[in-house]
């Protein structure tokens, strides 16, 4: 129930935020889809740096236990942190990217 609640919220405020771009402040409608599509790869790369986090995360752990260093839980990477840090990387990360190609890679 509460993750319909949760949903429900969500789907009521980007409604709202809807109707305010286009009536408000007069955004096209069309032009919503390439935003869609950039959220898409934001998150996306999100979930790549976070599967990378978490593979680098779990090597150093076994690489820590195989040299003795006591017993060290495999839980440390069971963080919901690790999930934003690694949202926030993909953020820079396609930031950058779109930057690079805006100026045909020349940033300095």
């Amino acid at each position: 129930m509460q993750e319909l609640f949760i949903l429900g919220v969500v789907v009521l405020t980007s409604a709202a935020a809807g109707v305010f771009a286009v009536r408000g402040l007069a955004w096209s409608v069309g032009a919503l889809a390439a935003a869609v599509r950039a959220t898409l790869e934001f998150v996306g790369a999100g979930l790549v740096f976070f599967v990378l986090n978490l593979v680098v995360g779990v090597a150093t752990i076994l690489i820590l236990r195989m040299l003795g260093g006591g017993p060290v839980s495999v839980y440390v990477v069971n963080d919901v942190a690790l999930l934003a840090l690694s949202l926030l990387q993909g953020l820079a990360f396609q930031c950058w990217r779109q930057a690079a190609r805006a100026t045909g890679g020349t940033l300095r």
